[in-house]
């Protein structure tokens, strides 16, 4: 063997720039960018336990305010059935319930709930300027809620009721426009023709009256408001 030979063997070779492994050029990048994917991989961790513990919250302020609104219901239904003695301090500690849970969970089923609960116990109490502007309020803060309708319509019936049909017009033409698919909405037109026709503008009762029958709707709202237009064209109110 030439000492060459024995050069050769005993000095280590580069390996051939052609001949590098995918795995070779693979670990020198991880090698380098280490602190970046440690940085990328701690936010990650970040982002799921992030997501995990909101969904733990909402899941706890849902159970929460489950429990109060249930708690304010009750207590609403044994109202109706306490003294008239004892009346008064149950109708202030609902009221102070209810507005805990419109404070506390806004923009929840439980608020919105509470803000009907109010209502009706302000229409119940006698203080209607209260109960008009709960219905309201209902009706503006949660558009797309199921009771959104039907606090409009008790808006307008509480106007009504303090004498304020203009008051009442503007609530259920409200709901007539922005709820004209929704159980009830017949109601609500014929409504909007009875205002009119007690405040003499018979045209527009007319009109809403007519309004309500082209609908082909067979309901008792359909039958009234044809009666009223048979009734207004025989007194000559109309042609």
């Amino acid at each position: 063997m030439s000492s060459n030979e024995t050069g050769t063997k005993g000095t280590p070779q580069a390996r051939p720039s052609g001949k590098v492994k995918f795995s070779d050029h693979l670990n020198d990048f991880l090698l380098a960018n280490r602190k970046i994917f440690l940085i990328f991989g701690i936010v990650a961790v970040v982002l799921v336990v992030g997501a995990g513990v909101v969904s733990v919250v909402n899941s706890s302020i849902a159970t929460n305010s489950t429990i109060a609104l249930e708690k304010l219901e009750a207590d609403f239904a044994s109202w109706s059935s306490a003294t008239d003695a004892d009346k008064p301090a149950k109708s202030e500690a609902i009221l102070t319930g209810a507005d805990t849970i419109i404070r506390k969970y806004s923009g929840r089923y439980a608020a919105a709930r509470s803000l009907l609960i109010k209502a009706q116990l302000q229409v119940a109490i006698s203080d209607l300027p209260a109960a008009e502007k709960s219905f309201a309020l209902l009706a503006d803060k949660y558009p797309k809620s199921h009771m959104a309708p039907v606090a409009l319509a008790n808006a307008a019936a509480v106007a009504e009721d303090r004498g304020d049909q203009d008051g009442a017009l503007k609530y259920l033409e409200k709901a007539d426009s922005k709820y004209p698919t929704e159980p009830g909405s017949g109601r609500v037109i014929l409504s909007i023709g009875r205002i009119h026709e007690n405040m003499k503008q018979y045209d527009k009762a007319m009109e809403a009256y007519n309004r309500l029958v082209a609908t082909g709707t067979d309901s008792d709202w359909t039958k009234l408001a044809h009666d009223r237009i048979i009734i207004l064209k025989s007194l000559g109110l109309v042609h």
